[in-house]
């Protein structure tokens, strides 16, 4: 990282998610180390896209596999990179201030608090699930918000799968609480990879799983089409996910999901996929307007209320719709619009240029059902309330290949080719599924 003085405007991207990386990419290529300084903060060393979480949870995927590097693609692509964690700004004085840097070995300090100035400011922090302040959920509960911990559930799992395999459990017990898109493709993949274990490991566990998926909303997937919903509750049901709706959780303990219905959910392994939240640190960052949520109110132009030349984009930000009183939803598919947008925005604002405001253009809504395929739809014209279905296989088809624009934004078409067969080789090498 260089925090040489520069005359250049210092531009400072605070997160490395989807939004943020990108951001950091395209300001990268723009304005280079030219006409800019590009600063990305990330507690991480590398980055791993967030839609893909739930597939490390099943241990189809190991976090290391297509995890992108942060100082590596930095020097290719034009910024800077800094390790560290938010823990303040300061607005008037426009300087930000990292937290100390702990080894996971010793925990001794590796990195002290910095303070880094900055011209234009970017929060790009993400999200968490909402616990709600449900008892026992942030003790007992999975959550899949970082890679390391959708590693800590796939070695729960495996581990589970192992004693069913050995005689020391009946069956592998699992409640996801949450039917959106995390909670029901974790659930289609932790099938297909119990059966991936049986198969290339000789873990006796794929007819005793018992995956219960609950929600208090009246269907899965309640935010699309009532059809493509239909259509995913077929696909989990034959899978064998026994499927609670109208049902709400009043506490979690040790072995069970308790609702307040009075009904308990025995399972040793409990997933938190409900709710989006800001992350705690937000709460405490002055100068900025805050949802109860703690996500950063935004204008339509993604600058944050109140504070002049910071900005924020991705699941962090709470940016108005442009057709009615809504907000954009909290998508990777969001990330990515907002972060070609701000590029824009900045770049033109550097050399005296005005943009219009962000309009989000919604591209349509891909679950994956697993190897039963995926389940989704798209808008038959833009701004059309007219859904077009697409199940099935072409629907996997077309979810796995936004994992692969999403390397294009960042590697380029060339690059992203390479690693896209470089994925299918190392498939007809390796077992489908993680075993250690």
């Amino acid at each position: 990282m260089n925090l040489t003085p520069s005359t250049l405007p210092r531009i400072v991207i605070i997160g490395g998610g989807a939004g943020g990386l990108e951001l950091a990419t395209r300001l990268g290529h723009r304005l280079g180390r030219k006409q800019a300084q590009i600063l990305l903060v990330d507690r991480n060393p590398s980055h791993l896209w967030k839609p893909r979480l739930h597939e490390v949870a099943a241990g189809l995927i190991g976090s290391g596999d297509d995890e992108t590097n942060y100082l590596a693609h930095g020097c290719v692509h034009g910024f800077d990179f800094a390790l560290g964690s938010l823990l303040s700004i300061d607005s008037v004085g426009k300087t930000v201030t990292l937290d100390r840097v702990l080894s996971s070995a010793d925990n001794t300090e590796v990195l002290g608090e910095r303070t880094l100035p900055y011209d234009m400011l970017v929060l790009a922090l993400g999200s968490r699930v909402n616990d709600f302040g449900i008892p026992g959920v942030l003790e007992y509960c999975h959550m899949l918000d970082s890679p390391a911990q959708a590693l800590k559930l796939q070695r729960a799992f495996l581990e589970s799968a192992i004693q069913v395999g050995a005689g020391r459990l009946d069956r592998v017990r699992v409640g996801i609480v949450g039917a959106g898109a995390t909670g029901v493709e974790l659930a289609a993949e932790l099938y297909h990879a119990v059966h991936a274990m049986e198969r290339w490991g000789g873990l006796g566990a794929s007819g005793k799983l018992d995956i219960t998926l609950v929600d208090m909303a009246s269907r899965i997937l309640p935010a699309i089409d009532p059809k493509t919903s239909r259509h995913a509750t077929k696909v989990l049901e034959k899978l064998g996910v026994r499927i609670l709706l109208g049902e709400s959780v009043e506490r979690v303990t040790a072995d069970a999901l308790h609702l307040k219905s009075g009904a308990t959910v025995p399972c040793e392994i409990k997933v938190w996929a409900s709710g989006v939240s800001g992350h705690d640190t937000v709460a405490g960052l002055k100068g900025l307007s805050l949802t109860p949520g703690n996500r950063i109110k935004v204008d339509h132009h993604l600058a944050c209320d109140g504070a002049a030349d910071i900005f924020a984009i991705g699941d962090c930000a709470a940016a108005p719709a442009h057709i009615g009183n809504a907000l954009v939803p909290p998508t990777a598919q969001v990330a990515h619009q907002q972060a070609a947008y701000l590029a824009k925005l900045i770049e033109r604002r550097l050399s005296g240029r005005t943009v219009g405001p962000f309009k989000y253009r919604p591209r349509g809504t891909l679950v994956s059902l697993g190897e039963g395929g995926a389940a989704g739809e798209f808008p038959t014209f833009r701004y059309s309330q007219s859904i077009f279905p697409a199940n099935g296989s072409l629907a996997k088809v077309l979810y796995v290949s936004l994992y692969h624009m999403h390397r294009v934004a960042l590697h380029g078409w060339l690059r992203a080719a390479a690693l896209f067969l470089a994925d299918r080789l190392r498939r007809t090498t390796l077992p489908p599924v993680k075993l250690h």
